[in-house]
């Protein structure tokens, strides 16, 4: 009786490449991706930062000139 042999040729590795390959692009797409997601949610944080600091900033000025405005008036008065 003569052995059957499978019609399929066994791999030789070539598929399994290939199957890496993918997985490999897919995690490079994926970590692309995430990098690219991180960046604009920073780039969104420095903006809204950006803003408080401008309106901080402002808020010391006015208070700055108050408080002289406030010290001259008190010269006046004392005189």
């Amino acid at each position: 009786m003569s052995e059957i042999k499978p019609a399929i040729k066994k791999d030789s590795g070539s598929f399994k490449k290939k199957i890496s390959y993918i997985d490999h692009k897919a995690y490079q797409d994926r970590r692309r991706h995430e990098m690219r997601r991180r960046f604009l949610l920073l780039q969104s944080k420095r903006t809204h930062l950006e803003r408080e600091l401008e309106i901080i900033k402002a808020s010391l000025i006015s208070l700055d000139k108050q408080m002289k405005h406030y010290d001259n008036f008190e010269q006046l008065s004392i005189n």
